[in-house]
């Protein structure tokens, strides 16, 4: 007779639940009065048409697209958004190591403005809108525009709208939420100069000083765009002396540049151009010979290098 032992096997298993019943309808509770919420992009890199920025020689008008949210549950009711530089100014502006930047907050990219010195703002800062009844929200494009032609140095500019959200009520505006968005816009250094006298684009021209037996004085005109400090540096070829095309002997002559004296017998000579708060700065380079009534007939000639550089 076979003995049989029974072999007892206990598992514990434990049951768990997390279900809860659904929400329906009829247990939402609707706020009594209308709330309010506006959230939007936090900050703001200014790349500009060109992707470096600020251009101050560029005469169209670019903008920066902020994407705004108003939510709102509850009752129906009407809001505005309206806009204020956390600096304080009357003119919005970015602050940078070269000075403000004046800067707008518009509708559309014409126009109309959103930044007022009040508050609340006025009738025509107010970007208005309405809510039915319930949950829902609304997107709203604010354009951040820069005015073209500001003579502005390079360096980052950064400032701080502040965006205000107001419930528009029959008692007058009450103060629902507010965003500030962190704004930055690079400016960079530029430079170009042309010669008043030759085709736009041409690097070099010829100088004719006329009849070298009397007293010679000639003046070239550099137009000078910049939104930086300049300096410039000339190098002669004979060290400051026209050279007779058969060797016969040289004629002296000076010159200065920008009403700097200029020692053409050391090249690694430099300037610094006088500031003049302008983007447009015409810059002279005059040319003096003594009259030298002896001197031998023929051409003479010197090659003059005139550098300029933006710091």
């Amino acid at each position: 007779m076979s003995a049989f032992k029974l072999l007892s096997v206990t598992f514990l298993i434990a049951v768990v639940s997390n279900y809860s019943a659904p929400i329906s309808a009829q247990d939402f509770i609707e706020p009594e009065t209308c709330e309010l919420s506006i959230a939007s992009d936090s900050a703001i890199d200014w790349r500009g048409l060109y992707g470096r920025g600020y251009e101050v020689f560029e005469p169209s008008e670019d903008f920066e697209v902020i994407m705004v949210e108003v939510r709102h549950i509850g009752p129906p009711c009407e809001f505005f958004i309206t806009a204020t530089d956390l600096g304080g100014s009357v003119r919005p502006s970015l602050n940078g190591s070269g000075g403000q930047l004046a800067y707008d907050l518009r509708r559309q990219p014409s126009g109309p403005s959103i930044f007022s010195p009040d508050f609340i703002g006025d009738q025509f800062s107010r970007l208005a809108g309405r809510f039915g009844p319930g949950p829902n929200s609304t997107t709203v494009e604010l354009y951040l525009t820069i005015p073209s032609g500001q003579a502005i140095g390079g360096g980052a500019y950064n400032g701080q709208p502040i965006l205000r959200l107001f419930r528009d009520d029959p008692t007058g505006p009450d103060l629902m939420d507010e965003v500030v968005v962190d704004v930055t816009v690079p400016v960079p250094s530029v430079l170009s100069v042309e010669i008043a006298e030759a085709a736009p684009g041409l690097r070099s021209m010829d100088v004719d000083l006329g009849n070298l037996g009397r007293d010679v004085n000639k003046t070239v005109v550099f137009e000078v765009r910049s939104n930086a400090a300049i300096t410039a540096s000339v190098s002669s070829q004979n060290n400051g002396m026209l050279a007779h095309f058969a060797g016969g002997p040289s004629i002296p002559y000076t010159l200065s540049l920008g009403d700097n004296q200029m020692n053409l017998q050391n090249s690694a000579q430099t300037i610094r151009l006088r500031d003049t708060g302008s983007l447009l700065q015409p810059v002279t380079l005059d040319i003096t010979v003594n009259g030298n009534p002896g001197a031998a007939a023929g051409q003479y000639n010197d090659s003059l290098m005139i550098t300029f550089i933006a710091d």
